[in-house]
């Protein structure tokens, strides 16, 4: 009797029958059945109501799903019943009985019972629920599962091609379109499962790019923004914004907040600098480094776990670490780029120019400026033609525009080498007008000019002469903003065409080319291209190659070798050696000299046109030779055509008619350039490209040489020092412009950072250096080691502290006759005093 009442209590317990079940099998085996037997009957009486609460039937299913993989064969029904079941009644069953049926799925789906293709789909579709645990517990399981099915080199595309046919189809349903309908949430659950699959580098075929590029047109503003954000920037995490604001969904894992690195690192240089700010900026510089190296496909940027190594204090070592990872660019995945931008920019004319009347959906001042982004960016990465879309943009062209900088960007980067310039100078001409003038303040000023640069960078021929000379006499602007953007302009044209600037404004080395006719800097006209020859960059791997092994000069080219020598000098500052052979035609025979003219600068005494001409007063000796002073005290300043002759002196062989020997072949040509080559190249360029944005470190960085052990060589402006860095217009790697290169000098990296603490109170006391007679009496006594005295410390104390005081209480207590005797001496002192 006693065995049988065990027997029935272990029935009705089921947490231990299941951890007897779980320790030996074969012996409950009768008991599982029953509990089998009994799941059924329920599940028959419970779906004549399913909207009941049914406790005791959910710990059954949890019970169930525990042990099925005890009795594989006995339970093969039970998936397929907990599917149908939530297939069926999913609107009206009780939260708390869905979601244990759904952990009970998850789990036997991670115990191998049930395949991931049946589940799939049915948690795609729980996704209507409004649940947002439910949605946050399905979105974490197909996160991971879709993860390990494509575990390491494995590609499970059999799973991956039906879960992104399914996702489209949920994206672009009837009912996703309605906002207030439950296919609107499935549609952003799914769009987020998408978007951060290919962050973790698991979806990244086109497919999938193109299941997000179709969310763009979705009519709800949440929908489409995440997809828009996303090709805006693959790598950063989409908010999990869902039906609310205030239902903001994480995916379970503690996310990384991704950051405006130059936020940061403008806050670094106005803020006070403590310890706390010191950390917090190298780790945002390290992060940032990290990103910037998994968008080149330098690390991958498959798992979180690569970014948590600060965790294990950098001791873990990763699988997958150091090997290349290919990441396309989602902007060349989309399919019919055209057709896209197309539909994007109809929808955004259209909510510019329509109303709300009759219930029309018009998108936000912010959707429009967000979807013109994302237009720009795709006009210019694949140089499309949208002629619609400048005109479009000449409304907004005005300084008390709101977002006025980054509709400037807008404009700058959906600009390339095949928009016509006919459609651009009008945008150029009210840039000018609006931006570029007297009554304007400096930062519009220098954004103006700065935007100007940007399109001509991309196409030169969109600036006429004559504005492009009226910009450059910017250069003498007092503000330093204005300046540096006129500067940079010029720089750019000395460049590009330096025929369009005036003589005196060409620079020596575009002079010089000029006029011998071996420049290479003509421009040329729209729609044309000049044909490369080698790599590009393959002299500096030359002349890294001869410092490092030095080659042996024969006898007789001792002469040339020196020659060379000495008219290469500094690499920043010479041109190419053939531009000085092919001006040998011109050799005078009786001195061996050659003759150039080179335009006059300008007045010796402006400091800005000096900075931005080449360098014309240094190391002259090496190139130009000698000059006659008697030219320079005669040269006018406003006259343009005065000349002065530039000499080089070459060797006797040139002027006897030697012809030299045969020309070097370039590296290219004589043997293979491995990717360590292609490095060094890169590398090299940005060296000779820092060198010429800092002259006055030229001849440092000469004497040093190329060394390939600089670490620093790889990672340019990274932002690991708090007050020194670049802004985001030196990342090479990126292909468009943002607000923060077109307000230049204003709120940049570049701007002088604020000064510590300490280095205020060392300025302030050197500036009281020699001034102690001017000091206050407290620095005077502090100076000569004394403090006040009593008596002059109860001058200033409280009348309370003191009102008990012998002298003051007999004080009070005066006669008449003695408070006049007093006065009478208060008055002959004073007299005396001279007052």
């Amino acid at each position: 009797m006693g065995r049988k009442s065990r027997s029935e209590n272990l029935l009705n317990n089921l947490p231990q029958l299941q951890n007897l079940i779980k320790r030996d099998p074969h012996s409950y085996q009768e008991e599982f059945v029953q509990q089998l037997s009994h799941f059924e009957a329920s599940l028959a009486i419970f779906e004549l109501k399913p909207d009941e609460e049914a406790k005791e039937f959910g710990e059954l299913i949890n019970f169930l799903s525990q042990v099925a993989k005890c009795y594989p064969k006995k339970s093969t029904r039970f998936p397929k019943q907990l599917i149908d079941l939530l297939q069926k009644h999913y609107p009206v069953l009780n939260g708390d009985l869905r979601k244990a049926i759904v952990q009970a799925l998850i789990l036997l789906r991670s115990r191998g019972v049930v395949s991931n293709l049946r589940v799939m789909p049915l948690f795609f579709t729980l996704f209507r629920c409004r649940d947002k645990g439910l949605r946050k517990l399905l979105y974490t399981h197909i996160i991971n599962d879709v993860k390990l099915a494509n575990k390491g080199k494995h590609r499970n595309h059999k799973l991956n091609k039906a879960l992104q046919g399914f996702m489209y189809t949920m994206i672009t349903a009837a009912d996703a379109q309605d906002k207030h309908g439950e296919g609107a949430l499935a549609a952003k659950k799914s769009l987020d499962v998408c978007v951060e699959l290919y962050r973790k580098n698991i979806w990244t075929d086109a497919k999938a790019v193109n299941v997000v590029a179709q969310a763009c047109f979705s009519p709800i503003t949440k929908v489409m923004m995440t997809a828009v954000q996303f090709f805006l920037n693959p790598q950063k995490r989409s908010g999990d914004n869902d039906e609310s604001g205030s239902e903001a969904e994480n995916d379970g894992s503690t996310k990384k907040k991704f950051v405006n690195i130059q936020m940061i690192q403008h806050q670094s240089n106005v803020n006070k600098k403590t310890k706390y700010r010191t950390r917090v900026m190298s780790r945002v510089a390290r992060a940032h480094r990290r990103e910037q190296a998994k968008k080149l496909g330098q690390l991958p940027a498959s798992d979180e776990e690569d970014d948590d190594d600060e965790v294990t204090g950098g001791k873990k070592k990763k699988k997958n670490a150091g090997k290349p990872i290919v990441n396309f660019d989602v902007l060349s995945l989309i399919h019919d780029p055209q057709g896209f931008v197309e539909k994007l920019f109809a929808r955004v004319h259209s909510s510019a120019t329509s109303t709300k009347r009759g219930g029309n959906t018009v998108d936000r001042f912010e959707v429009r400026l967000v979807l013109l982004k994302l237009i720009s960016r795709l006009i210019g990465h694949h140089q499309l033609q949208l002629m619609a879309f400048y005109p479009f943009l000449q409304r907004y062209l005005q300084p008390h525009q709101v977002d006025v900088t980054q509709i400037l960007a807008v404009l700058a980067t959906g600009t390339h080498a095949f928009t016509p310039p006919d459609v651009l100078q009008p945008l150029i001409r009210a840039i000018a007008d609006n931006f570029v003038a007297d009554h304007c303040s400096p930062e519009v000023m220098c954004a103006g000019l700065n935007t100007i640069r940007a399109i001509a960078t991309r196409q030169p021929l969109s600036v006429d002469p004559d504005l492009l000379n009226d910009l450059v006499l910017y250069r003498k602007h007092k503000d330093k903003g204005v300046m540096m953007a006129a500067r940079s302009l010029l720089a750019l044209y000395r460049e590009v065409n330096p025929e369009m600037l005036h003589r005196r404004d060409r620079g020596r080395e575009a002079t010089i080319g000029l006029i011998s006719g071996t420049t290479d800097k003509t421009l040329l006209g729209f729609g044309a291209s000049r044909a490369a020859e080698g790599v590009d960059g393959v002299e500096l791997l030359e002349r890294y190659e001869e410092k490092a092994q030095p080659a042996v000069v024969e006898d007789n080219e001792d002469e040339w070798a020196q020659w060379e020598v000495a008219s290469s000098g500094d690499e920043s500052e010479v041109g190419s050696e053939s531009e000085w052979v092919s001006a040998g035609n011109g050799a005078d025979e009786d001195t061996g000299d050659i003759c150039l003219q080179s335009s006059s600068s300008e007045d010796s005494d402006d400091e800005g046109e000096e900075d931005l001409d080449s360098e014309c007063d240094d190391d002259d000796e090496l190139v130009t030779g000698s000059e006659d002073d008697g030219d320079e005290e005669e040269e006018d300043d406003d006259d343009d055509d005065d000349e002065t002759e530039v000499s080089v002196s070459v060797p006797a062989a040139v002027a006897s008619g030697s012809t030299k020997p045969a020309e070097k072949r370039r590296i290219d040509m004589t043997r293979f350039l491995t990717n360590e080559d292609f490095d060094r190249i890169d590398r090299l360029k940005k060296r000779q490209k820092s060198a010429s944005q800092k002259p006055q470190a030229k001849k440092q960085k000469a004497d040093d040489g190329y060394s390939d052990s600089d670490s620093d060589d790889m990672q340019v402006d990274d932002g690991d020092n708090s007050g020194s860095g670049s802004s985001g217009e030196e990342d090479e790697s990126k292909d468009y412009v943002d607000d923060w290169d077109i307000l230049g000098d204003y709120h940049s990296r570049r701007r002088r950072r604020k000064a510590t603490y300490e280095e205020r109170t060392s300025t302030i006391m050197a500036g009281r250096e020699g001034r102690e007679k001017f000091g206050s009496s407290k620095a005077k006594r502090e100076k000569e080691g004394r403090s006040l005295s009593n008596k002059e410390k109860r001058k200033t104390k409280d009348y309370k502290m003191i009102a008990h005081k012998r002298s003051v209480v007999t004080k009070g207590k005066r006669s008449l006759v003695q408070k006049r005797r007093d006065l009478r001496k208060h008055i002959v002192k004073q007299k005396k005093n001279g007052f």
